[in-house]
């Protein structure tokens, strides 16, 4: 197999997938306008328009709704209740344990103990874009 020339194929194909991207983003930009200036809208507040053969919909989509923590820390504050409705959530303040290791640095094996309670990430790999006439660092 001519590695060189699939080289050069993968470079033109992703070429071609950019400029298809944009092509792309364009026509759903004039699709999306046409429904929102145009579209009627159903029980769901979903927009739709017929156009010819097609039938094009602008979905409505609800984010999930969240507490905010600021606001419900000071209504629990001010009802004398933010005991009640709170936790204490322990972790481990890393800056404190490497301060701890540091000042009992005297201690055998405390260092090697502490090397020992890192995970270590297995590496991962990434195919990067072939450069064309150009060499990398290693």
């Amino acid at each position: 197999m001519d590695i060189e020339r699939v080289a050069s194929e993968y470079l033109k194909q992703l070429d071609h997938i950019e400029l298809l991207k944009k092509q792309l983003d364009e026509y759903k930009k004039v699709l999306v306008d046409a429904v929102t200036a145009e579209g009627e809208e159903d029980d769901k507040g979903h927009q739709w328009l017929p156009v010819g053969r097609f039938m094009l919909q602008r979905q409505r989509r609800q984010g999930k709704k969240t507490l905010n923590p600021e606001r419900v820390q000071r209504w629990a504050i001010d009802r004398g209740i933010w005991e009640q409705v709170s936790t204490v959530v322990r972790v481990v303040d890393e800056d404190a344990l490497v301060a701890y290791i540091y000042e009992n640095r005297d201690e055998s094996g405390l260092e090697e103990t502490f090397q020992s309670m890192y995970d270590t990430p297995s590496p991962s790999y990434a195919f990067m874009k072939p450069v064309e006439g150009a060499t990398y660092d290693y």
